[in-house]
């Protein structure tokens, strides 16, 4: 549509373009040979590149699977932590709840032959006061 006023350019341009529309076949299959260096060096590239990538990949998924081993590992001991003393406690404490009981449940409104729960006698008589002593308690308490 628009012509420069210098066609000594476009020219050459054109002369160009119909040489490389006119190759040769032994030309062509220069090219070819070329082409194929050209992909196999391509390819090279790209499977060193995805060797590379495969092996930080390999590095970051030992990393990962060594950290949860660690965390399992973790979790394990927190629950034997947590465990183990419940289990020693449900195996020693009821005989030193039975001994306790015998000793003091008297005091803590156990069941006992002699002694009642619940009243003020009872008390009195396990401390070591004497009747006057015992008649000023009954009378602040009152």
């Amino acid at each position: 549509m628009f012509r420069h006023t210098k066609s000594s350019d476009n020219e050459t341009v054109e002369k160009k373009l119909e040489t490389e529309n006119k190759k040769s076949p032994i030309s062509e299959i220069a090219n070819v040979k070329e082409a194929s260096k050209v992909d196999t060096q391509v390819l090279k590239d790209l499977l060193e590149k995805n060797l590379k990538w495969s092996q930080i990949i390999y590095e970051q998924n030992r990393k990962i699977n060594n950290k949860l081993m660690w965390s399992a590992l973790g979790g394990w001991l927190r629950l034997f932590l947590i465990l183990a003393p419940l289990i020693w406690a449900a195996w020693f404490l009821p005989p030193l709840i039975n001994q306790f009981m015998k000793n003091y449940g008297d005091l803590l409104g156990g069941k006992s032959n002699a002694v009642q729960s619940g009243s003020l006698e009872q008390i009195m008589k396990f401390l070591p006061l004497g009747p006057a002593e015992q008649e000023q308690i009954k009378a602040l308490l009152k």
